[in-house]
């Protein structure tokens, strides 16, 4: 029985990194489903419930080492965990469980992420010296490959793949309709998702959004859905996102959290889908539902190439026009086939049945 550990932004209620943690999981317990997993979680008690595994404080730092001991591999989860935009400290925190595992002699791998941008010079170097010390790396796009080749890492030590979510498999829209009667909408009308996220202190991009959404629901008679990825982060700008809209404009706020399957389901209901979180693009890519992204890292703009959407523009500089004008886009083009889903599944595929051979070797070790 192998027995990993998994590092990661756990337990804070971020759709995207709880939808990574789930997709991990599952496609270890798909290829061996006696897996033993431990995971480090800011919230541990919810953590081992929603996920059915063992799970500890993210600072219970001789907890971990005890799991890292007993482990045959670690696993830094997918995600963008190696950035120093949103934090210095959670740079360094990620890192020094890397060292830390390396330290007690343990297989490493990196597990289909997204890296940087790292800005400051100290933390490059650190990056550079403790990554070259993986057995394993995988990151999810030619972008993250690109910036740690600039680290000083060798390319041929690292493997393209795809987002660990991609594993999933497509929820039954049957069952996002029912979720979705909940909150006053009945099957077969026609919806709008929008999903937004604080930036920066600023709204002129909620603005812009808001205009484009009016316009979409006027000519499609349709309702807008606002959908926060991060619950509770993204309920505030979400409301105030549904007070910019028109009086004219129907919306609601589905003010709940929401499991990964069950945002699955509810994004294969709408029409059309304007978000900003990556993950939110990812699970309409899975559903098959057509969107348009809002680019507040490289990471969105892409994944949108990749997933063969549409960008609406840089949150910064967003334009009303331009996003109705890219919806227009991607109603007509429609979701990405079925060819694209079942490659970016077989590459996302490859990071478990890595870990599974590094965790076996060490082992027999």
């Amino acid at each position: 029985m192998s027995k990993f550990v998994i590092s990661g932004y756990y337990g804070f209620a971020n759709a995207g990194d709880e939808a990574m943690l789930t997709a991990i999981v599952k496609a270890l317990r798909l290829r061996e489903p006696e897996a033993a997993i431990t995971v480090i979680s800011g919230r541990p008690e919810v953590t081992a419930v929603k996920h059915r595994v063992a799970s500890i404080h993210r600072f219970d730092f001789l907890k971990i080492i005890y799991a890292l001991i007993r482990s045959d591999l670690l696993l830094s989860g997918g995600g963008s965990l190696l950035q120093d935009v949103t934090s210095r400290r959670s740079l360094l925190y990620y890192l020094f469980i890397l060292f830390l595992g390396r330290l007690l002699g343990k297989r490493v791998m990196l597990y289909a992420q997204g890296i940087g941008p790292i800005s400051s010079p100290f933390l490059r170097s650190l990056t550079r010296r403790i990554l070259a010390k993986a057995d394993a790396i995988t990151v999810r796009d030619e972008d993250s490959l690109s910036e740690l080749v600039r680290l000083g890492l060798d390319p041929a030590s690292i493997q393209v793949t795809a987002d660990a979510v991609f594993t999933l498999p497509a929820e039954d829209v049957g069952r996002g309709a029912k979720l979705l009667r909940a909150f006053g909408i009945e099957k077969g009308e026609k919806l709008i998702g929008v999903n937004v996220r604080q930036w920066q202190q600023e709204e002129a991009h909620l603005k812009s959004i808001a205009r484009a959404a009016d316009v979409l629901a006027h000519e499609a008679g349709a309702k807008v859905v606002l959908l926060p990825l991060q619950y509770p982060a993204d309920v505030a700008p979400c409301r105030r996102l549904k007070q910019l809209l028109s009086v004219r404009t129907k919306s609601v706020i589905l003010d709940r959290d929401f499991s990964t399957e069950d945002f699955l389901a509810v994004i294969g209901n709408f029409h059309l889908l304007i978000a900003m979180r990556l993950h939110a693009l990812i699970f309409a890519a899975l559903m098959k539902t057509p969107f348009v992204a809002v680019d507040y890292d490289p990471k969105i703009e892409a994944f949108a190439k990749l997933a063969g959407g549409y960008s609406g523009g840089k949150v910064d500089e967003l334009d009303s026009d331009i996003l109705v004008a890219a919806a227009g886009e991607a109603l007509r083009q429609g979701a990405a086939g079925e060819a694209l889903a079942a490659k970016l599944r077989a590459k996302a595929m490859a990071n478990a049945e890595l870990a599974l051979q590094l965790a076996q070797r060490s082992g027999k070790a």
